[in-house]
């Protein structure tokens, strides 16, 4: 709103004056608003009050999105395909109703669609459940684990089958890592005076078969590697029953026999076909004297290792060195022997040079003996130290309880997974069991 001001030459305009007394204006009905001021006339009751509403649809339940994109084409009715509905009975599936449509482009297409991402899934189980084998390193070996009267691991080289083997599944010893390049020399060396023994069965009509055999050069598939053993009747009793033949379906460890042809060329060195991963066992050690333990590690100049020397407790021991490997050989008598105990450090384990051997003069250097060739060879100590690496993921498959619970008892340390504190030793009660495997530091 404005005032207006008119302007004159002669005069000035006067505002009116207002009439009083009878001559006013009677009081208005209504009090004065502006509207009634600027000459608006009334605009009536205002509108009730409408409070805010939201003009969103509401949400509507729909179905299966795959199933709707092809329902109604064609006058077909397509059912749940148990991948993104409900499972169909198969019985009711396979079952043909009187009276029912042929299926049409669309719903073979979908069929065919369904069949394949089925396919895709289960595929995609197997491979994750090779990536996981593959991802653990066994992938080089038949393996089982032992969880009713022992607790231990048993490895041997991979098979196809219960009866084929294949080199490429044997490891070439320090291959392929650039810190060990001199030990490779010194291990493909030692390899090649390996021997093994090839045979074949002669047919003659009239005569009787016969198998003849001969030496040739190269180690056979089976050898994991070579050592001084000496004969076991626990290892009998425990592994006995894979000694072959009988076959062994594939993935079952078969402990095969080596004749005396299959040598490395040092006379007492045997070859092994098995391994056995077990915890170590400090009351059975050589070198137990007394308590103490003596660890005298000699320097090894082609690895850059230095020497120590140092003395432990049985105890102290434990904590340093938690499994033990030791190589299996089978004679022709089927009778079984044990290499040297080859004793993995828990904090070192992915360093070979770090790895021990038990001898009547204490810990010595696996390393530094395997060079040597004396006790066992550089491809004995590598096999073993392979197959540790893949172990220690052992614990994190699929296994039923009493094999996981032997996997921990073996692994548990190594996957840092171990009871670093507790209180067993204050507290033995069973209803304690879970505090006393509690991890507190």
């Amino acid at each position: 709103m404005s005032l207006r001001r008119d302007y004159c030459t002669d005069e000035t305009a006067e505002a009116p004056t207002a009439l009083v007394g009878a001559f006013a204006d009677p009081a208005p009905d209504h009090p004065a608003t502006i509207a009634s001021s600027l000459g608006i006339s009334n605009p009536g009751p205002a509108k009730p009050f409408v409070p805010f509403a939201p003009q969103h649809p509401t949400p509507q339940p729909v179905g299966n999105v795959v199933d709707d994109a092809f329902a109604g084409y064609y006058g077909h009715d397509m059912e749940p395909t148990g991948l993104f509905g409900k499972k169909k009975d198969k019985a009711a599936a396979g079952a043909k109703v009187e009276g029912e449509k042929k299926q049409g482009f669309l719903a073979k297409a979908k069929a065919k669609a369904d069949a394949a991402v089925r396919k895709g899934v289960a595929g995609a189980k197997a491979l994750a459940k090779g990536a996981t084998d593959l991802a653990s390193g066994l992938a080089r070996f038949d393996f089982k684990l032992y969880s009713d009267t022992f607790t231990a691991m048993l490895a041997v080289a991979k098979k196809a089958n219960g009866t084929d083997l294949s080199d490429k599944n044997n490891y070439q010893a320090f291959a392929g890592d650039a810190k060990y390049k001199k030990l490779l020399k010194t291990a493909q060396a030692q390899e090649a005076k390996m021997t093994r023994t090839e045979s074949q069965t002669k047919n003659v009509k009239g005569r009787e078969s016969k198998v003849i055999s001969r030496k040739i050069k190269g180690r056979n598939a089976a050898c994991l590697g070579f050592a001084q053993v000496t004969e076991s009747d626990e290892s009998k009793a425990q592994f006995g029953d894979l000694i072959f033949p009988p076959a062994q379906a594939a993935g079952i460890p078969t402990l095969v026999t080596l004749t005396a042809n299959d040598t490395n060329g040092v006379a007492g060195m045997l070859p092994i076909t098995g391994l056995v991963v077990e915890a170590i066992d400090v009351d059975a050690l050589a070198a137990n004297k007394d308590g103490t333990i003596a660890i005298n590690m000699a320097e090894v100049k082609d690895a850059g290792v230095p020497a120590s020397q140092q003395s432990l407790s049985t105890d102290e021991f434990e904590f340093q060195f938690s499994l033990c490997v030791h190589g299996l050989h089978v004679d022709e008598e089927k009778g079984l022997h044990v290499g040297p105990k080859i004793l993995v450090p828990s904090d070192k384990m992915d360093d070979v040079s770090a790895y021990g051997i038990d001898t009547d003069d204490g810990v010595e250097s696996a390393l530094a003996h395997a060079i040597k060739g004396e006790k066992l060879d550089l491809l004995l100590l590598w096999t073993s130290f392979k197959l540790v690496q893949g172990a220690k993921g052992v614990a994190n498959m699929s296994l039923d309880p009493a094999q996981k619970k032997a996997a921990q008892e073996l692994f548990g340390s190594l996957d840092g997974m171990g009871t670093q504190n507790s209180f067993s030793e204050a507290v033995e009660a069973a209803e304690f069991a879970e505090l006393n495997s509690t991890t507190v530091a």
